[in-house]
């Protein structure tokens, strides 16, 4: 019998707005979606989040209040050690204006006398006040279906988020974004599926399509990795360009989830059961080794790769992460592979225990 296991240091806020009024409804796929995101989170064999600690806000109760509301609600719970999640469906407004470039999530009664707009300014400072180091918010917004021009405001404006906000949002140690698409792309929803694109992949990586066997938990650095192959790929099936973005001011990849609720499933290969050792374990010993990033000591180039290649924002282990992905993906010079790499660092630390 399975001895599933809990994941009591952990809440989650839950939004979802499909029907809106003065700015085009979305298909009701994207409260599908809340919802199953929210029983996945909750099911004993695979999150294991308690449900007293999962909070939704569907259409009609998503209002300015209500979420701001929940928030602070979080921020008064959480410690530095939980993880909180927050994922929100909907349409958020961008400005268009150059000078001051805020956008938008937008409640469902944005157009009421006691509603409004939730600027990327406001909801950064609402995050801020949450002392957990291990925050993923994730934003699958900017639908297909839904892309219009708000009547009731500027017609400069435009539904969807500037990449500076998505940002703002992700300010702050242990804070990570992650949106269902780049600014200059829409959110798809494939015809016959039951979920959009992106939270189709997302419920795949909480149910253990993501992360290392040899865990029994999901990290954050896993499930983008995961979402980075899969969402791209299948939208390029369509013809139709969809890349998650992730944004972050981290320094550890930190658990979101229980991964099969906290039991390690092995592999069997023949007469041989080995746990499958990935790359999470090597970019967690380099981040230790190169706390710096790739940079740090010149070991990128010396293992034969090209730093311009590489994106270098963030903390030395986000830049580990974003370095690791583009050698897995080709990139990063004409020179470096995986294993130049692992010589290099082996001849900086020939003793060290994980590299023996």
């Amino acid at each position: 019998m399975n001895q599933y296991k809990t994941f009591p240091q952990a809440y989650a806020l839950i939004i979802a707005i499909a029907e809106y009024e003065g700015v085009n409804a979305l298909p009701s796929i994207v409260t599908k979606d809340a919802c199953d995101v929210a029983s996945i989170l909750t099911a004993e064999n695979y999150c294991g989040y308690e449900a007293s600690k999962v909070k939704m806000l569907l259409n009609s109760e998503a209002t300015l209040e209500n979420i701001k509301n929940e928030i602070i609600k979080i921020a008064q719970k959480a410690t530095s050690d939980d993880s909180v999640f927050i994922y929100f469906s909907g349409h958020g407004y961008n400005k268009s204006d150059a000078a001051n470039p805020d956008c938008s999530l937008i409640p469902v009664d944005f157009n009421k006398p006691d509603g409004g707009m939730l600027s990327a300014t406001e909801l950064s400072s609402l995050l801020s006040n949450i002392n957990s180091e291990r925050l993923l918010f994730i934003i699958d917004a900017c639908h297909s279906a839904g892309v219009a021009t708000i009547k009731t405001f500027t017609a400069n404006g435009t539904l969807g988020f500037s990449d500076k906000s998505l940002e703002k949002l992700s300010q702050g140690r242990g804070k990570v974004l992650i949106a269902s698409s780049r600014d200059s792309e829409t959110s798809i929803i494939l015809p016959g599926d039951k979920n959009s694109l992106f939270t189709k992949h997302f419920l795949s990586a909480l149910k253990g399509e993501a992360g290392s066997s040899n865990e029994d938990v999901i990290r954050v650095f896993d499930i983008f990795s995961y979402l980075e192959k899969t969402v791209s790929v299948e939208a390029a099936t369509r013809n139709h360009p969809q890349h998650p973005v992730f944004k972050s001011n981290l320094e550890n990849n930190f658990p979101v989830a229980l991964r099969y609720g906290g039991i390690i499933k092995q592999v069997s290969t023949g007469e041989t059961t080995i746990n499958l050792i990935r790359d999470k374990k090597l970019e967690d010993v380099i981040a230790e080794l190169y706390p710096a990033g790739p940079i740090d000591q010149d070991i990128w180039q010396r293992a034969g790769g090209d730093i311009s290649r590489l994106k270098l924002n963030g903390t030395g282990r986000s830049q580990w992460f974003s370095a690791l992905r583009t050698l897995n993906q080709g990139g990063g010079g004409e020179n470096i592979t995986l294993a130049s790499l692992i010589l290099e660092i082996k001849s900086d630390f020939p003793n060290h225990p994980s590299l023996i």
